[in-house]
């Protein structure tokens, strides 16, 4: 028992004397005068502990590797607005793994550089690490172990020290995926925990989350994918080279991904026996994406793999959903499944009568709606609207990771996906060829023995990407007809290219697309590259459906107005005559293919110097024309036009701006009075109605 200080008899009449300063563990008894005895009746209750040991927590931010990429717009954003006292918290959001914290880490670079004390807070010790911030800012620490992790003492005492501390801060608080660590019982936005505005600093949290209601009135900045150039640059510098061949077809295989281009860098940097170059490493994950957290995995400690490697990331985000809403696990599953190749999914593939029960257990609207919000709030899936129908998309590099994680566990929910699709089969192709697609891939994958699914699947997809080829060629033969040779290839190319790997270069649907691509370029005057093309397809054509089959005829009839293009007369002669006898011969001479070819031959005939048996071949075509399609037809009068330009060359000018008259009262009702046929015919008027006796070409 610690008697209090004074003389030994305790006749002290010193009143201070008889206090006591420091820590008591156990008991005290403190007494100015004794006399007689004295007895002390100590309670058998243990006395209390002695307070914990303060945390062993690290405040130091972590040191960007590499030069900070495609982020110096936002960087410059909040080194303006990173001020002690500045009004509102900052909030970085975006997925895991697209650089939040890299962001980050080099703004607190710029922080230390101008003087800036830096307080780097993890998850899972934040009121720990914010007292410690707090006692390196200038609290006494024997305060702060009194105070220890109360939530509203700590709260209280720690920001009061924060906010008189004698040099400005910036406080990032890095990871905060569960919201709740920064206020259990509040909305982070209302201030009222450890994510507030201060006098002394400038605070930044970084999160997964993003939900603006849940951060307001705090600015949220999303970190995005990296545009192109940055991504190229970010994987040469992980890689520590100034230049990498293939850097940007790597790139924008790994989509931007900040955290996929590091692992990929490490890997070119680790391996360059067996990956020179980036050219390489693409090749080793042109089929499977999956193969660089293998590779990557020797790099990242097993314990730092949730936020190290690409699985982990969208694992851990998947978990970090699923406390919430245990629906939205599956669901993204089935996204990823369904909206592969970045293909949105139409949220009316997903009904509710298809979705409910099974792998998704019960289910209704509201909570179909929550685990959406789920996904979005979380970066997972993005939301578009087209014409007031709303659709859902992932990252493809989110759904492909995803998928290369199924197991044959997760037969259920590919056979869910497959009942999705039958549901409004044939009413998306594109959206279904993808799907189908991937859903073979999965089959063959997980289970290899199951060859009568997979080929049933195989056929299916093919049938549906078949139906999609002919449906873009219609449309491009559309397009092509209402002149517009652009809109043609933009919509033809990327299928066309995709079609001919898929279903070979001499299926039908692709023949058509071919032909109608070139065709496009040739309106466009790329008359080389259409030539090459319509050469290729004509020899095509002609081994897979016959020289004489009507459509290896069209190919080479293009072929002859090309040479016309070229002024090639002879060889277009050649041509034309070749095209137009055969269909005279098989299909007769009202066949529409015979009619061209015959028109055109006549005017290779008129510019070779003859006329007069040029014009009788112009006159057979509007004669067989106006007797099928009749005189006021679009065709009909083309046929006319060049009757009128052979009088032309021949001198009757009489009777050429007769029929030029008529022509163009056809063409102004037919076409509109802008169209460059009538300019070209009101040219021809104005130069037969003109002074002197030359004809004009």
């Amino acid at each position: 028992m610690p008697l209090s200080p004074g003389a030994a008899d305790g006749s002290c009449d010193d009143r201070s004397a008889n206090a006591f300063r420091g820590d008591v563990h156990g008991q005290l008894v403190q007494a100015r005068d004794i006399h007689g005895g004295v007895t002390i009746h100590a309670s058998q209750a243990p006395p209390p502990p002695p307070p914990p040991a303060p945390a062993d927590v690290s405040l130091d931010a972590p040191r960007p590797a590499t030069a900070v990429r495609g982020r110096d717009g936002l960087l410059e954003a909040l080194g303006r607005e990173m001020r002690a006292g500045a009004p509102v918290p900052h909030v970085l959001t975006g997925p895991g793994g697209f650089g939040k914290t890299t962001v980050a880490a080099a703004l607190a670079e710029r922080a230390r550089a101008q003087g800036w004390t830096v307080f780097w807070v993890r998850p899972g010790d934040v009121a720990a690490s914010m007292v410690e911030a707090a006692v390196e800012a200038g609290g006494p620490r024997r305060e702060a172990e009194r105070v220890g992790t109360g939530r509203y003492r700590a709260l209280r005492w720690a920001w009061r020290h924060l906010d008189a501390a004698p040099r400005p801060w910036l406080l990032v608080i890095d990871n905060a995926d569960r919201p709740e660590e920064l206020d259990p019982g509040n909305r982070p936005g209302d201030q009222l925990g450890w994510m507030r505005p201060s006098p002394g600093g400038f605070v930044l949290v970084t999160s997964r989350v993003d939900d603006p209601l849940l951060w307001s009135p705090a600015r949220v900045h999303r970190v995005g994918e990296l545009d192109a150039p940055a991504a190229a640059a970010a994987l040469a510098d992980h890689a520590g080279l100034a230049e990498l061949a293939g850097a940007e077809e790597l790139a924008e295989r790994l989509g931007g991904v900040p955290l996929a281009l590091s692992l990929a860098g490490r890997i070119l940097a680790t391996h360059g026996v067996l990956f020179p170059d980036a050219h390489a490493l693409l090749d080793g994950l042109r089929e499977d994406v999956g193969a660089l957290d293998g590779l990557a995995a020797p790099f990242v400690p097993v314990a730092d793999a949730d936020r190290g490697l690409l699985a982990g990331v969208w694992e851990l985000s998947l978990r970090l959903v699923a406390e919430r809403e245990p629906e939205a696990a599956p669901l993204l599953r089935i996204l990823a499944v369904l909206g592969s190749g970045a293909v949105p999914v139409p949220l009316r593939r997903l009904p509710l009568s298809e979705l409910a029960g099974g792998v998704l257990g019960p289910l209704d609207e509201a909570a179909f709606a929550r685990a959406v919000n789920a996904l979005v709030v979380h970066g997972l899936v993005t939301v578009e609207r087209r014409e007031a129908e709303a659709f859902l998309r992932l990252h493809p590099l989110v759904a492909e990771t995803v998928r290369a994680g199924l197991t044959e566990a997760d037969l259920p929910l590919v056979a869910l996906a497959e009942r999705l699709l039958d549901h409004q089969r044939h009413r998306d192709l594109r959206f279904e060829l993808q799907a189908l697609t991937a859903i073979v891939s999965l089959r063959v994958r997980v289970r290899p023995a199951d060859e009568d699914a997979v080929r049933a699947l195989t056929a299916t997809a093919a049938a549906v990407h078949a139906e999609a080829v002919r449906t873009v060629v219609s449309l491009g033969g559309t397009l092509l007809r209402l002149g517009r040779p652009e809109a043609a290839e933009a919509a033809l190319a990327p299928v066309v290219s995709t079609a001919e790997e898929q279903l070979g270069r001499t299926h039908p649907a692709v023949l058509s697309g071919r032909h109608l691509l070139a065709e496009a370029r040739l309106n466009l005057g790329r008359v080389d590259e259409a030539g090459r093309s319509f050469r290729e397809l004509r020899a095509d054509r002609a081994a897979a459906l016959g020289p004489e089959h009507p459509d290896t005829l069209d190919t080479a009839y293009q072929l002859g107005l090309i040479s016309i293009r070229r002024e090639r007369w002879a060889e277009a002669g050649e041509i034309l005559s070749e095209v137009g006898e055969a269909r005279l011969r098989t299909a007769g001479e009202e066949d529409p293919l015979h009619l061209f070819a015959a028109q055109n031959l006549a005017y290779v005939t008129m510019r070779l110097g003859d006329p007069a048996a040029a014009e009788t071949g112009f006159r057979r075509v509007h004669r067989v024309r106006e007797r099928l399609l009749g005189a006021g037809h679009h065709l009909t009068t083309d046929a006319a036009y060049y009757v009128g330009r052979a009088a032309q060359e021949r001198g009757e000018r009489a009777e050429a701006l007769r029929i030029f008259t008529d022509v163009l009262r056809n063409w102004e009702e037919q076409l509109g009075e802008d169209h460059p046929q009538v300019e070209t015919v009101r040219g021809r008027i104005a130069e037969v109605a003109g002074p002197g006796p030359g004809a004009t070409r």
